[in-house]
């Protein structure tokens, strides 16, 4: 008697064994897959900051800086480590080309990070001495010039910018606005001061990035004449989210008033010499960091907030846009959060 049952179609043994092995080599393949995780957060009060030349107070508590850990572009991304990053929500994975530009060392990514936390430190600095009422005056200094860019043969390091198509910018994250208004091939025109002494006018054509937009290649910081010596040392962190964390360790040790008072606070976000804080990457893989570690309140970018799918129990996130709203947050028993922005 036949079955009225539909055979199942099956493949062949061979074909069958060539298939699994497909699939099995395909898990450990490379990919063009970064993984984001969150890192450990670190506490800035105590040995992190050091303060010489005027009176530093007493801190109590922790004041962490948060970190996403990306693998490098480098590392040996398989196909099962994809799988597991999609599958892990503490986990994020991301295509390469939009973390790293195409052909980006790891040695040249850590270079970048560096040169980063280093401008964040100098802005953390000013900031938070602006907020204590000292007024620091900055000039923008050439550190680097991108080997790659038109900006090679006409610029070099310790270059101070005068203007940018004849208009002063008081800040480096001005002219990056202002270049996103441009194009590469877009003609313009720089003056800077060489040595102290020499006025040099330059007509550069911007450059292309991978992903097509402009600039000019060159690497700008803003230098400081600072009252008195305020230097930053935290271990394995790069890029620029530390700089409002920064700052307000900076404002705890300078200030007879508690900032923190015996609490366990974290939080993220770029700074500027003006104190406005700026959109950071991984918001979410920081606050659980910052969750894991106790922390009960967290400060993020109220630019970030857009971004936060859900709010860890047991922790505050309270959204900031200057240094001023960070430090009215420590002080507030009810600081406004992202909830109240429509996350």
């Amino acid at each position: 008697m036949k079955s009225l049952l539909p055979v199942k179609p099956t493949l062949p043994t061979p074909s069958r064994l060539i298939f699994i092995l497909l699939i099995i080599t395909a898990f450990f393949l490379p990919s063009p897959y970064v993984i984001l995780s969150p890192g450990n957060p670190q506490n800035i009060l105590g040995s992190a900051i050091t303060i010489s030349g005027t009176k530093v107070y007493p801190t109590t508590g922790k004041l962490s800086v948060t970190s996403v850990l990306v693998t490098d572009p480098d590392s040996y991304i398989t196909g099962f480590d994809v799988l597991y990053g999609w599958i892990d929500k503490n986990r994020v994975v991301l295509p390469r080309a939009q973390v790293y530009p195409e052909g980006e060392s790891a040695a040249e990514s850590v270079k970048i990070g560096a040169d980063e936390m280093s401008g964040s430190q100098i802005n953390a600095t000013a900031a938070a001495l602006d907020h204590l009422g000292y007024k620091n005056e900055a000039t923008l200094v050439i550190v680097e010039v991108n080997k790659k860019s038109n900006a090679v043969g006409n610029f070099v390091a310790g270059d101070q910018i005068i203007s940018v198509n004849n208009k002063i910018y008081d800040s480096s994250a001005q002219i990056m606005d202002y270049l996103d208004q441009k194009k590469p091939g877009d003609l313009i025109s720089i003056k800077v001061l060489r040595a102290g002494k020499e006025v040099i006018s330059r007509e550069i054509k911007l450059s292309a990035r991978d992903d097509g937009s402009a600039f000019i290649g060159i690497n700008i910081q803003s230098q400081f004449d600072f009252p008195f010596d305020v230097k930053i040392k935290l271990a394995e962190t790069g890029g620029p989210s530390g700089g409002l964390i920064f700052a307000l360790g900076i404002i705890d040790k300078l200030t007879s008033q508690d900032l923190v008072r015996y609490r366990n606070i974290a939080g993220t976000g770029t700074i500027e010499k003006d104190g406005s804080i700026g959109a950071i990457g991984g918001i979410e893989e920081k606050i659980v960091a910052a969750k894991r570690a106790g922390a009960d309140l967290f400060l993020a970018p109220a630019a970030n907030c857009s971004e936060l799918s859900s709010i860890p129990e047991g922790i505050t996130v309270a959204a900031v846009g200057t240094i001023d709203e960070a430090v009215a947050a420590l002080n507030s028993k009810s600081p406004k959060g992202c909830d109240s922005l429509g996350a």
